[in-house]
């Protein structure tokens, strides 16, 4: 039973780093430099308000880097 549970829990993990976001790029629809929340919202799985971690208002490139793992393709 453990190694079962281990092997799911393997499969698991490999399902998570398969899913990628998308670019900062491809997101930053306007190219302005930072992704508005309209912009964001287009990313599934992304929490805006946590990602907005000094509460501007938008994600600059490293807050969208580090609440969506990465950003990279």
């Amino acid at each position: 039973m453990k190694k079962l549970s281990i092997s799911l829990l393997a499969l698991g993990f490999a399902g998570t780093a398969l899913a990628q976001a998308p670019s900062f790029e491809e997101v930053d629809a306007n190219m302005d430099g930072s992704i508005s929340q309209e912009e964001a919202a287009a990313v599934e799985g992304l929490d805006f308000a946590t990602a907005d971690t000094n509460q501007d208002g938008s994600l600059d490139q490293a807050e969208y880097e580090a609440a969506s793992g990465g950003g990279a393709q």
